[in-house]
């Protein structure tokens, strides 16, 4: 892993468990549901960051990251994905889909709700009211996609991120491998406006 990288994701971790702890303190002193609410999807969120962590961790080792493939129903999964409790910004509907939905997808299911997960984190930054993901079959790809309804892929943010999400999305497309074909994830712009996902599996 790059050495670079790996620094800032660190220090990303640790001024999010640094704002943890003041939110625990602060319930400590004065137990409130809607506080306790926050508290636990902070904890969630550095939760996944650090699996995602050691995911591109695991990524740069000798034995690289091997995907373990089987049969999934890509609806069945969409659904569970939209239900995760780090969604919470109720202002934004995150919607499925169906058109053109596989019955049956193969994929590593771990692997792809932790891509998943991290592109809808990045969506739901930016998105002002919408989100919508689907899969479909395309050129002989099982393509998930996720667009929201922001300003696009050049806007700019108070906060920068690490770059922690298309990093670990790329490692773990390129897990998914058939023959000498490799998946890929790429971040567009959508020509009605919005930025696009795909996450694509051979």
């Amino acid at each position: 892993m790059d050495t670079r990288l790996a620094a800032i994701i660190v220090h990303d971790i640790k001024n999010a468990l640094a704002g943890l702890e003041g939110e625990l303190r602060a319930l400590a002193a004065a137990p409130e549901r809607e506080r306790a609410e926050h508290a636990h999807g902070a904890c969630l969120a550095l939760q996944e960051k650090l699996v995602g962590f050691l995911t591109l961790y695991k990524a740069s080792s000798s034995q690289g990251l091997k995907a373990r493939i089987d049969a999934y129903s890509p609806q069945d999964f969409l659904d569970e994905l939209v239900g995760h409790p780090t969604l919470n910004r109720p202002d934004v509907k995150v919607s499925i889909d169906t058109q053109d939905m596989p019955a049956v997808g193969f994929f590593d299911e771990n692997l792809v709700a932790l891509a998943l997960e991290a592109a809808l984190q990045n969506a739901m930054r930016f998105a002002r009211s919408a989100i919508e993901i689907g899969c479909r079959q395309k050129s002989g790809e099982l393509v998930f996609t996720i667009r929201d309804d922001g300003p696009g892929i050049g806007a700019k943010e108070e906060t920068p991120s690490t770059g922690l999400g298309m990093n670990l999305c790329n490692v773990i497309a390129e897990a998914h491998n058939k023959g000498e074909k490799k998946g890929s994830a790429r971040l567009t712009d959508h020509p009605a406006g919005g930025a696009l996902f795909e996450l694509r599996l051979p």
